[in-house]
Formats: C-alpha cells, structure tokens, sequence
C-alpha cells in the first residue's frame, strides 16, 4: 500500500501490537510513528515499550518516519503537531491512534476515497466509522457527513494545512450560526459541547478541527459499514474511560470495491441525525457522568 499511515503512540503496548498485526496485511511503504512523552516516571516504561511495539511490529520493508516527544505533551497538542510535520511532507495519509484497530478494507475504501475527492474542495476529510443504527437502510457504500468520525480516518495536506488554531473561534451564537436549519436536539448538543470546552472540563483536539471544518463548509466521507474498531476504552484511556459506554459500532459488515456514493456531494441530514439519536448522544451520557464522579470524589478526599 503507498498511502503513508500515521501511528499514534502513548503506552499501550498490547493495542499497538495488536494495531502492527493488522498494518501487516496491507504492508504500507511509509509509516510515520508519533508518540508523545510519559506524565512522570511511572508512565516511562510503558512509553517505551509501546514505540518499541511498534518497531519491532514493522516486519516488512517500509520508510519509517518517528516523531517523538521527551516529554507530555497531552493528547491535543500531539496530535496537532505530529499532523502538522506529517502534512509537511506528504500530501495525504491514514490516521491511526494506538487503540483504533481497522479492518483491511478500512485502506482500501481510504485509498479509493483520497483518490477521488483529492481535488474535491468540499471534501475534507474520510472518516472510517459508521456510527448508524444497524437497521438503518443505504442504497450506497458511503454518505456525505457534517460529522468527522476520528477512531480512523484519512484527509489531505490542502485540509489539514488550512486549519488555522489560531483564527478558530466558537461563534457566540452557537450552533446555528453555522447551521440555521439545525434541529434544537443536535444544536443543544453541540453547545454543551463547546460550552464544556471553553470551561476547560474537555480538552481535546477534535471537536475545534469538527468546527472548523463547518466554517469551511465541508462535508466528510463516512462508510456505510463501520470499519474501525475503537478497543481504547477503559481506565488507561486518555478520554474514552467508560468501558459501559454505548459507542454505536454495530454495523460491521463487508464493505466491498467498487465504493458507489451519492451523485450530490451534500451532508445527509436525516442520517446526521441518526447518528446524533445513537451515538453521540448516547456517548455524550456516559463520558459525562463518570468524569463529574470523579471530580467529586477528588474533592471529597482533598486531591
């Protein structure tokens, strides 16, 4: 495979060998490695050997490109810098964190996706999760989102080169300044999202890149099968803690070339909303509850 595929690393060395395992079937001639720095000393060992998973994993003749941080860095400023040096050098890539384990056809449909939209200015980005109820119908391989789904995904220099952080702003109006038409659950939503943001209670690097991309008018790509599965969640996780949560990751079936889109590149908003009702809403349940338990029980115990 040429697409370049970028690991993310931290220090979970069983999900990265597990990750190597799948990298191995499809064979990529460039990886580039990204790992950001441990916490404190308890956390070094456990860096070190999730980068020497990943090296040790590579099995077969392949460029191999290591971006290493010394020291934390946090999950926001790591993914942010590692895309910008990738983006630097090459024009397109896969994107993996250590945890999210694709399926081989999660490549192919990336590779064919990046070819067609390369030149494509609405099309920011593909995602490979599909977070849609299972018995919900497609009549095609794929749909146009206002959603970017991150747990495996793929986008291309012109993207990812415009993001300007420093210009990102959330509109004061919310959400439906940037989407008038929007629906009052999937505006409320979306507010308490960002609300949480500007309070610091999330801090993450995805959702300002989701809202940029809304200023910019893009859509992303999503399959019409889930092809990326998250294995992240647990108490070593960064954000996903919750090993209760409902992710929505039920529709695992074959995905097979030739991938038939729709004719007009336009979000769907009846599946957008589909996936707000069973998946981030859902989610959103879950992740919320566990943190503000814990922050009580910090305070309760002067921690």
């Amino acid at each position: 495979m040429n697409t370049p595929v970028v690991i993310f690393l931290y220090r979970r060395p069983a999900h990265v060998n597990e990750l190597l395992v799948r990298l191995q079937l499809v064979r990529p001639a460039r990886i580039w490695l990204v790992a950001d720095g441990p916490k404190d000393t308890t956390e070094k060992s456990l860096c070190e050997q999730a980068r020497q998973a990943a090296q040790g994993g590579i099995s077969w003749p392949c460029k191999i490109e290591r971006f290493y941080a010394d020291t934390n860095l946090g999950l926001k400023k790591r993914i942010e810098t590692g895309l910008d040096q990738v983006f630097e050098l090459e024009e397109e890539a896969i994107i993996l964190e250590e945890d999210c384990h694709p399926t081989p056809n999660f490549f192919l449909f990336c590779e064919a996706m990046l070819k067609k939209y390369r030149n494509e200015p609405k099309v920011g980005a593909i995602s490979g999760n599909c977070f849609l109820p299972k018995k919900q119908v497609l009549a095609t391989d794929y749909y146009f989102s206002r959603y970017v789904h991150i747990w495996g995904w793929s986008t291309w220099a012109r993207a990812w080169k415009s993001y300007d952080r420093s210009r990102w702003a959330w509109p004061k109006q919310g959400f439906c300044n940037l989407f008038p038409n929007a629906e009052k659950t999937e505006e409320a939503y979306w507010n308490r999202i960002f609300g949480r943001m500007a309070s610091g209670e999330l801090s993450t690097w995805d959702y300002s890149w989701i809202s940029w991309f809304w200023m910019q008018g893009w859509v992303s790509i999503t399959p019409a099968q889930n092809l990326v599965r998250n294995v992240g969640f647990g108490p070593d996780a960064t954000n996903t803690r919750d090993v209760l949560v409902k992710t929505g990751m039920e529709r695992e079936d074959l995905l097979s070339a030739p991938f038939q889109g729709p004719m007009e590149i336009k979000a769907d908003t009846e599946l957008d909303r589909a996936v707000l009702l069973h998946h981030l809403l859902q989610q959103e349940g879950r992740l919320s509850f566990w943190p503000r338990i814990r922050r009580s029980l910090a305070k309760r115990v002067g921690i």
